[in-house]
């Protein structure tokens, strides 16, 4: 059976060796802002290609109005 200074010197290795692989608060801050970044672009180009759409709908709705009209 292992003594308990041998034990704890195979968690602490572990520990160190687990440590490693976690992200820092620095790697969290910058994942925040491209998280942010990307979903304010995605939002902007949804609002744009819904405008282009509607400005679409309106012009075929005046050709519509038009030849019918």
């Amino acid at each position: 059976m292992a003594t308990m200074e041998e034990r704890v010197t195979i968690l602490e290795t572990e520990f160190r060796t687990e440590l490693r692989h976690l992200a820092t608060k620095a790697d969290l801050e910058k994942l925040r802002g491209d998280l942010v970044t990307g979903w304010r672009g995605d939002l902007l180009k949804a609002v744009i290609g819904l405008a282009m759409l509607q400005v679409a709908g309106l012009g075929a709705t005046a050709a519509i109005v038009k030849l019918f009209g």
